[in-house]
């Protein structure tokens, strides 16, 4: 005799609480010593703040596996100059 399937499980979850943000930051409230002034360079805050992802260089991982194949070739060769 087949078992009944049961459905599926409900658990209560409270809702959550939602703060209420106090007042909005304008620049009547922001110090003028916190202000941006149009001499400070911000090209560097804006490239750090963009949303594009930097390229990776397309030669790194060939160079890293050259790099590792030359040092196994090496390792090889001394053990055989070693032990010969």
């Amino acid at each position: 005799m087949p078992e009944t399937k049961k459905g599926v499980a409900r658990i209560p979850v409270p809702p959550r609480n939602r703060t209420v943000a106090s007042e909005p930051i304008s620049k009547e409230t922001v110090g003028a010593e916190e202000r941006l002034t149009p001499a400070a360079p911000s090209g560097g805050a804006r490239m750090l703040l963009s949303d594009r992802a930097a390229k990776p260089d397309p030669l790194t991982v060939p160079l890293i596996g050259l790099l590792l194949a030359f040092s196994v070739i090496s390792l090889i060769l001394q053990m055989l100059i070693a032990f010969s």
